[in-house]
């Protein structure tokens, strides 16, 4: 049996979310996927390191060549599926090439691009409906990283329920973890000398920044904080800079751009507080990290944040700035909750691992077989 990979998202140095995960998939289903079965992974590029160690045996990489820098899935990919195409077919990054073999498997991550479309650009919303209907319409089974996202594909697709399986995420438990050792929390990199609010994601309309902004501009005229703001920038940044610009604060908001791991837990050590606003999220891998690293959690309802976070949590109304400068000034003057969150983090944090949603993948993929 050949089970085919495709790794070119999981293949980059400065990953984010849907990237983290294809890499941590991959390398955690190294240690999973039986040694009588042959894996391929597709790539645009030779692997980066960090991937490409520790191949088992029974693994190889096949290098698709493509000279532009879009469309590999949708021409060289799709080439190499109708010529050579494996037994089964995974896709983790939510992206499947034409001429896909019948047991393939994808990982939808969310479909927030159906509920929040003004976050997205005209032909990003065009591109991702047509994939998501092809998804649905060519999948064997579908993985998702939590209940929130099941659901919203159910409402959207005609998919049978028992072929979508929930895999919740993890982290990386050689980064995240909440030792405070000096050399672990090394926050050179910052140009701030006194306490901050974190947040770390893209800058973008959907992840609801701006109403973190107003929150801390609010909470500002009684705390003397900084808020840090971690991550690349992406649809609608230009709205995030220009509050940033306009701030009475400006000199105490931080944008970092892309951090390293080591660099985000390092935040996470030293923070007050951090504060994930988003709007839509399909599973919100930061929480966990966060948690990890016994940093107190503040974060928005009404989509997934609260299966992760679990019932101990304090959530605000991402809808209501008010609501999240309210809570933001609660947390802050009071330690006791503070450290509560910290407690209740820890143990939540060990609730998820890649190793279980790699086991969780691998089993699904090996049923296919029969």
């Amino acid at each position: 049996m050949i089970i085919g990979i495709e790794a070119n998202h999981a293949n980059k140095e400065q990953r984010t979310g849907v990237e983290n995960y294809c890499w941590q998939m991959i390398n955690n289903l190294k240690k999973q996927i039986p040694s009588d079965v042959r894996v391929i992974l597709y790539s645009q590029k030779p692997l980066l390191s960090g991937l490409a160690e520790d191949m088992p045996k029974n693994w190889e990489l096949k290098i698709l060549k493509w000279p532009f820098a879009k469309l590999w899935s949708q021409t060289r990919l799709s080439l190499e599926m109708i010529l050579n195409p494996p037994d089964i077919f995974f896709a983790p990054g939510q992206l499947i090439p034409f001429g896909c073999p019948k047991n393939t498997v994808v990982t939808v991550h969310d479909s927030a691009f159906m509920f929040f479309p003004e976050a997205y650009s005209f032909l990003g919303k065009i591109y991702l409906k047509w994939m998501n209907k092809r998804i649905a319409k060519v999948a064997k089974k579908i993985l998702t990283p939590s209940q929130f996202s099941k659901n919203e594909f159910i409402k959207l697709y005609k998919f049978s329920p028992e072929n979508i399986i929930v895999t919740p995420l993890g982290y990386d438990k050689n980064v995240y973890f909440s030792a405070k050792e000096s050399f672990l929390s090394d926050l050179s990199f910052l140009p701030i000398n006194k306490n901050f609010i974190f947040y770390v994601g893209r800058l973008e309309e959907k992840k609801n920044v701006i109403s973190l902004l107003r929150a801390f501009e609010k909470i500002k005229e009684n705390n003397d904080i900084a808020l840090v703001l971690a991550g690349k920038p992406g649809y609608g940044f230009e709205k995030i800079e220009k509050a940033v610009n306009k701030s009475g604060y400006k000199k105490d908001i931080i944008l970092t751009g892309w951090l390293s791991d080591k660099q985000i837990a390092a935040c996470f050590r030293k923070c007050l507080l951090f504060v994930f606003p988003s709007f839509y999220e399909g599973f919100g891998i930061p929480l966990i990290e966060a948690m990890a690293c016994g940093c107190p959690v503040l974060a928005a309802k009404g989509n997934s944040l609260e299966e992760v976070g679990g019932e101990n949590y304090i959530y605000f109304d991402p809808k209501n700035w008010l609501d999240l400068a309210e809570k933001m000034g609660k947390l802050l003057k009071d330690d006791i909750i503070l450290n509560e969150f910290r407690q209740f983090g820890l143990k939540r944090a060990d609730n998820f691992s890649w190793q279980k949603t790699a086991n969780i993948t691998a089993n699904e993929l090996i049923k296919l077989q029969n």
